[in-house]
């Protein structure tokens, strides 16, 4: 198994935190969000809101929230090996 730089473990723990704290409410929040968008587009343009609203749903955010919190496990997974393999 290649080695990881010890150099990448402080920006995972950090980046991988922040994309936890992201995705969570993200996915908690997904239709409120989604909602919220529809409705700032209606006081720009009508017609993009409309479109906007057909071709997208909720669920779109919920799937942007799940990737977010991926993104983060793997972050901190790599963080955590890379501080195990300096402590071996």
């Amino acid at each position: 198994m290649p080695t990881i730089d010890p150099g990448t473990i402080l920006p995972n723990l950090i980046f991988g935190g922040l994309a936890l704290a992201v995705g969570i409410p993200i996915v908690i929040n997904r239709k409120s969000l989604f909602l919220a968008t529809v409705r700032n587009l209606g006081a720009m343009n009508r017609e993009s809101s409309k479109a906007v609203s057909k071709m997208s749903s909720p669920f779109w955010l919920g799937a942007a929230g799940v990737a977010f919190i991926v993104i983060g496990l793997v972050m901190f997974a790599g963080a955590v090996f890379g501080m195990v393999q300096i402590a071996a």
